[in-house]
């Protein structure tokens, strides 16, 4: 000893840890709506569903809010659950604002099925099959509700359809668009997976070019965006509800499936229609924008609904590299897992946080953050 304090040695360090990543807030007017998403839309339906039962439809003929006579609804109650401005000779609806009513009513309305399945059905199922991992249980729900969203035929391939008859002011009734609206609502719900830029990036734009379609009658090629994205969706819920349910080799040809009808649609139709957008439409269309006439349909318009089309496969190929990936380790003996899960930490410490910022999961309703990559 030299009369010096000893000068302790510095502590070991172990292995640097991990920012914690950031959560939900616990408080807020987003953050309570969003634990009580299945309260606030039952409540809204029952207002409306009340609303209509004291005040009853009632039609009246008019131009008011479209080019043309039409029937309107009094009430505005009743514009959320029944169709606006049908024509009297045709039977086919006119478009106007009052559509916005009803695609609200939809957009609640969906909101709260999801949440209310996800709490009385398919979580009690999943138990019942002996899934007992919250996050598992959490994920069948999610996989059968988009396995049951996913159900719309496909159109003609004939791409002439799509463009003969332009403008197309009326329709048989409005279409699924606005359940894109609110697929956007349930992605913010959940967990911000590794693609979350991709995905919402994907939600925005079909959005809009469903908007468009609408807006600038184009509702044929709208629809038909729509159905090329239907039929790989229906296989990869699918592909997951057998991994949950632990039979990895029906999940495994279903995955197969799934990737073939990713290919067929989503790259070779959606491929075909961008390109008939760009060469045949012109050939069948006037190009010229008259609003009054129902033609919004010139240069400009063209030149933007095919770079969001482009933007949109762009995405689609992004997600084909993900896919592929899962191939390959699936020919290296590996399992068709989901590499857009998330890559963070699943402690117990993480459980503890995620259940206060949302509430304790599916005992409120709602879907709790996902970490790990699917086992």
């Amino acid at each position: 000893m030299n009369g010096h304090a000893q000068e302790a040695a510095p502590p070991r360090r172990g292995p640097a840890k991990k920012p914690p990543r950031p959560t939900l807030p616990e408080q807020g007017v987003a953050a309570w709506c969003m634990r009580h998403l299945l309260e606030l839309s039952l409540a809204a339906l029952v207002v409306i569903l009340a609303g209509n039962a004291l005040n009853p439809p009632e039609y009246h003929l008019s131009t008011a809010l479209t080019p043309s006579p039409s029937y309107h609804l009094r009430s505005v109650f009743s514009r959320f659950l029944f169709l606006s401005f049908r024509e009297p000779a045709t039977g086919l609806y006119l478009k106007g604002r009052d559509d916005a009513y009803f695609i609200a009513w939809w957009v609640t309305a969906f909101s709260f099925l999801r949440e209310a399945l996800m709490r009385w059905v398919f979580g009690p199922f999943a138990r019942l099959c002996g899934i007992r991992d919250r996050r598992s249980v959490v994920r069948l729900g999610r996989s059968v509700i988009t396995y049951i969203n996913q159900t719309s035929p496909y159109r003609s391939l004939n791409t002439l359809h799509y463009w003969k008859g332009y403008p197309h002011v009326a329709l048989p009734a409005l279409t699924k668009w606005y359940f894109w609206i609110q697929q956007i609502i349930v992605l913010n719900l959940e967990a911000r997976r590794k693609d979350y830029v991709q995905m919402f990036a994907h939600h925005i734009i079909t959005t809009l070019l469903m908007s468009f379609s609408y807006v600038f009658n184009w509702t044929r090629i709208g629809n038909a965006i729509l159905c090329t994205m239907d039929l790989s969706d229906i296989f990869l819920p699918l592909a997951k509800l057998f991994k949950y349910a632990n039979k990895p080799q029906l999940s495994d040809a279903t995955f197969a499936v799934f990737l073939v009808s990713w290919i067929v649609t989503r790259h070779v139709i959606f491929g075909m229609i961008i390109w008939r957008l760009v060469a045949e439409a012109p050939t069948v269309i006037e190009l010229k924008w008259q609003p009054d006439e129902g033609y919004f349909f010139d240069r400009t318009v063209q030149v933007c609904f095919v770079l969001l089309l482009v933007a949109l496969q762009v995405i689609l190929c992004i997600w084909l590299g993900m896919i592929l990936r899962v191939l390959w380790n699936m020919f290296r003996g590996g399992s068709a897992e989901d590499t857009r899960s998330d890559d963070e930490d699943d402690g117990e410490d993480d459980d503890e946080e995620d259940a206060k910022a949302h509430g304790n999961g599916m005992q409120n309703g709602h879907t709790q953050v996902e970490r790990k990559k699917d086992r």
